[in-house]
This record gives C-alpha cells, sequence and structure tokens, in this order.
C-alpha cells in the first residue's frame, strides 16, 4: 500500500551520472515485485501472461535482477539489498506458521511435477502460500549467487534502507514507497530503472520516468513540521499499519496536524467532524514506535560485494529453471566486465577524502 505523501513531497530530479560511485540500499521487495509484475504482450499489445519456466514457476524476477544487477554496476553504484523479516502484528493478518506453510506446499509442488501434473503444479506455484516466499527465496539464492551484499531486516525492508542511510554506509535509499520517510530515510531514490518507465497499477500499461531524489530535512523544513509530525501526517492518511482516517487526505492532514502540532490534538479538535473511533491512543503509540523506534540491524559485520560465482548463477538459472544458458552466459559476461569497472572506480574513490571514506574502507 505505502503511504500517499507524493502530494505533499518535493522530488528533484537526478541524472544517472550523478549517482556514480555512489552506494544503494535496495528496498528488495519492492523491486523483486515490480520485477514480478512484468508480463508478455501479444501482437495486439494485451497481457499474455507471465513469463513462466518448464517447471510453472515465474522468472521474470531473476531475469530482471540479472539485468537490474547489471545495470548498477555498469553506473558504477553498488546495491545492497534489504530483506523484510517479521511483519508487525498491525500490517497484515497472516497465519501462524508461514515456514511451515510454504515448506508443505513446495513439497506438494515437487511431488505434481514429479507425476507429471503440470496443471496442478502451476496452480500451486502460483498460489498465495508458495508464490512470493518462492521469489524471495529464489531472489536472496541469485543475488548470493551474484555476489551481492543482503540484509534480512528484523522487521521492515524499508526501515532497514533508511537505517542504512542514517548509519551513512548507504547514501541514498531505493524504494517507490514514501513510507521510507517515516522511517527518517534522509536521502531516497525514486524511478531508477534502466527502461525508464514504470508500470502503471492495476493497469497492464507503462509511463516514461524519469529518477529522482527526495531529500527529507529539506522537504520537513519546507512543510514546517518535524519527524514526529511527518508519522502524524501519515496515521492520518493511511499506511501498511493503519488505514487512516475517512475524507482525510494528505493536504488536510498536514493542515490539521500542522495547526494543532501533534495527532491527540487533532483528534480532540476535528472529532465532530471525522470519525476517530478506529484511531485509539494505544495504536497511535504502537504507529508511532514503529516508524520513529523501528525494529533494525546497526551492525554489518559482513557487508562486501565479490565476483559471481558463475557456477551457482548457471545451476540456479538454467539447470534449476532451464533459461536459456547462451543467454544467461552473455548477460553474466557483461557483468562481470562491469563489475570490475565498478571496483576500480570505487577503489580510486578510496583515495580522495569523502564523507564515506570509512565505509569504503569497511566494504572494499
Amino acid at each position: 500500500m505505502g503511504v500517499k505523501l507524493q502530494e505533499l513531497i518535493v522530488r528533484n530530479k537526478i541524472e544517472f551520472s550523478e549517482l556514480e560511485g555512489k552506494i544503494l540500499a535496495i528496498d528488495a521487495p519492492n523491486v523483486i515485485m515490480s520485477l514480478f509484475n512484468f508480463a508478455r504482450k501479444n501482437p495486439d499489445g494485451s497481457r499474455a501472461g507471465l513469463i513462466l519456466d518448464r517447471t510453472q514457476r515465474p522468472i521474470s524476477h531473476l531475469y530482471g535482477l540479472l539485468y537490474r544487477i547489471n545495470f548498477y554496476y555498469s553506473k558504477k553504484i553498488f546495491p545492497i539489498f534489504c530483506f523484510d523479516g517479521l511483519d508487525s502484528e498491525l500490517k497484515k493478518i497472516k497465519t501462524k506458521d508461514r515456514l511451515n506453510d510454504f515448506i508443505f506446499t513446495q513439497n506438494l509442488y515437487r511431488s505434481m511435477l514429479r507425476s507429471g501434473n503440470r496443471e496442478s503444479a502451476k496452480k500451486i506455484a502460483m498460489s498465495r502460500e508458495y508464490l512470493w516466499p518462492n521469489l524471495i527465496k529464489e531472489s536472496k539464492q541469485l543475488l548470493g549467487a551474484l555476489g551481492v551484499p543482503c540484509i534480512n531486516s528484523p522487521a521492515s525492508a524499508e526501515s532497514q534502507c533508511a537505517q542504512l542511510v542514517k548509519d551513512r554506509i548507504t547514501h541514498y535509499s531505493n524504494s517507490q514507497d514514501f513510507d521510507s520517510l517515516l522511517f527518517g530515510c534522509l536521502h531516497q531514490i525514486q524511478n531508477f530503472s534502466k527502461s525508464m518507465r514504470r508500470k502503471i497499477q492495476g493497469r497492464w500499461k507503462y509511463q516514461k520516468v524519469v529518477p529522482v531524489v527526495i531529500d527529507l530535512k529539506e522537504n520537513l523544513k519546507r512543510l514546517g513540521i518535524d519527524q514526529f509530525q511527518l508519522v502524524d501526517i501519515g496515521i492520518l492518511i493511511g499506511n501498511d499499519y493503519f488505514p487512516g482516517i475517512r475524507k482525510i487526505g494528505p493536504k488536510h492532514a498536514y493542515k490539521f496536524v500542522k495547526n494543532h502540532k501533534n495527532l491527540e490534538n487533532v483528534v480532540y479538535q476535528e472529532k465532530k467532524k471525522y470519525d476517530f473511533s478506529s484511531l485509539t491512543l494505544e495504536l497511535i503509540a504502537k504507529v508511532r514506535e514503529i516508524f520513529l523506534l523501528p525494529d533494525v540491524l546497526t551492525y554489518y559485520p559482513s557487508l562486501n560485494w565479490s565476483f559471481p560465482n558463475e557456477q551457482r548463477v548457471f545451476s540456479l538459472l538454467c539447470e534449476e529453471h532451464y533459461l536459456n544458458r547462451e543467454k544467461v552466459q552473455k548477460n553474466l559476461a557483461k557483468l562481470l566486465a562491469n563489475f570490475d569497472k565498478c571496483r576500480d572506480y570505487f577503489e580510486k574513490q578510496k583515495a580522495k577524502p569523502r564523507a564515506v571514506q570509512k565505509t569504503l574502507d569497511q566494504l572494499l
């Protein structure tokens, strides 16, 4: 879902050249979902469906990650991928034991394949219990084989990305969602892709986009509010942990919080006009804590980039998913060459006095 702050936040265009020598914290689920949603088109331009391998599993996220990592290295950018940990009890209603659900469904899927029942295997592969956990599992495996560092956040990936920026391990967080700002991300990149286009939500059409950067401190100063008040605005208009108050959009939420100083005062002053019955003091405190005091890692002992392990990449993509070996080999060769150039560029940057000197010394 994400919080709809686009009407309040100023975003500035940024050129790819300005990102050379930068480290990005990537909201992995955000990126993987966008890659997964890529679909084949019929000659008339209509949607032909997801791209599946012969085992009836989606593969667009795997090809997409291979291309995406190559793109980062070609722009002299080092990525760090952050994955979600445990969901907050406020975020979604989950089954009690998702791991056991996934293992059970995975075994059932393999059984259907062995028996030759491809139709049943396809249904299982696209089921809620199997699909997303498997996409995440395979993405982690591929990133590991490509030598890209990953962080498993204790909670949300976005909060971990924001923390990496705060700790000056990375320069930017890369996510399309504005929740990163509620988590206190100081610098955020959006619309960052090689294709310079993004799928329109709910439709099989794409629109042209340009990379933009958000400076949190500049936006807070321009709006005349602080981080605490930004979170209160996010609660009023809705986010992943609370659906918001009906009939209150971004502009009204901003006006109320700025005039009344905090959410408790907004509820008291505006209670005759809006229904705040779902917004208890306890709930306000819980959501604020999620954003202002997120559960994140602050110690990073094993963040480094390495040359791809070609054997592991071929095993995952070509042997397990039957992808075209020649095509994979061609793209992997490009990735290896770009990684070498990217690493050399960063090594030269280490010789210059910079704010991220400590980071580069630790990671290279």
